[in-house]
């Protein structure tokens, strides 16, 4: 089994996805598993409307989500 994890900035757009379709293309062959980080800046977003919910700033931490 092959195992790939990207990051966010490689798959930020349509064509950096596509990017990764030769890749896998190589290991047709075999079982993969791929794992997707969340994609451009979603993951720092996440984080502000973590922090924010958990310093107790509900009304915040909903803004942000929005």
């Amino acid at each position: 089994m092959q195992v790939f994890k990207f990051g966010g900035a490689s798959v930020s757009t349509t064509e950096r996805i596509r990017a990764l379709v030769p890749i896998f293309h190589q290991f047709r062959d075999q079982q993969l598993l791929v794992v997707i980080s969340a994609m451009g800046k979603t993951t720092n977003a996440l984080e502000m409307v973590a922090h924010a919910f958990y310093d107790g700033n509900r009304d915040a931490a909903l803004q942000l989500f929005q």
